[in-house]
């Protein structure tokens, strides 16, 4: 019987315009439901906020966060069926969501970039522990932010940037391409204080080379 409950809950969300993201108030894909395509900024605007408890996603890789405005606690999912978001630590705290893309394979040259372009550091190695998301494009000095000098981890989910140990873009400074960085490397461990996006590509010949950092 569970089974074809579900099959039904199923078929009753693929007939949905379309939606990517389906957010649903009961752990189980039951309950209401709230369909989500491309983003929203702030669920507090459609009577859905600290609602959800399971969520399914159908297409592309998505970041729900806590907070309005993708803030707070943020979690990434890729397509699947998430019964359950307590595991996550969000459920009942789903405040935005937002399709991001993957990560991994940097924007080929020409090609467009920057919209929606965040870098998250961590405190601790491994993408764990609290995060600071820059959502912008520059970050002068961390020492107002109460996460100067505490990044042992970064996460670039698009474009290049650049994160240096001093603030205003001073001292050593080194060059990320998209991807994960579970370990930073010494120059920049628990020393970052400044960061900003570069260029759409890498502006020097060859891939970043940590082996004689440039900035």
């Amino acid at each position: 019987m569970k089974r074809i409950a579900l099959a039904l809950a199923l078929l009753g969300f693929a007939a949905a315009a379309q939606a990517q993201l389906t957010l649903f108030e009961d752990d189980g894909f039951q309950g209401r439901r709230y369909d989500v395509q491309g983003a929203v900024d702030n669920l507090a605007n459609t009577g859905f906020n600290d609602l959800a408890s399971s969520v399914v996603i159908r297409g592309g890789t998505w970041q729900v966060c806590a907070d309005a405005y993708y803030r707070g606690r943020c979690v990434t999912l890729k397509p699947g069926e998430y019964p359950s978001l307590g595991s996550m630590g969000m459920n009942d705290a789903v405040s935005s969501a937002r399709e991001i893309g993957g990560w991994g394979a940097a924007p080929q040259q020409g090609t467009a970039w920057g919209s929606g372009a965040r870098a998250i550091l961590f405190s601790q190695p491994g993408m764990r522990g609290r995060e600071y998301v820059v959502d912008g494009n520059v970050v002068r000095d961390l020492g107002n932010t109460g996460f100067n000098d505490r990044a042992s981890s970064l996460r670039v989910e698009q474009g290049y940037w650049m994160f240096c140990s001093d603030a205003d873009f001073g001292g050593n400074c080194l060059t990320f391409a998209p991807g994960d960085y579970p370990q930073l490397p010494p120059q920049l461990n628990n020393r970052i204080s400044s960061g900003r996006r570069i260029s759409e590509r890498y502006p020097y010949r060859n891939a970043p080379d940590w082996q004689g950092y440039r900035r």
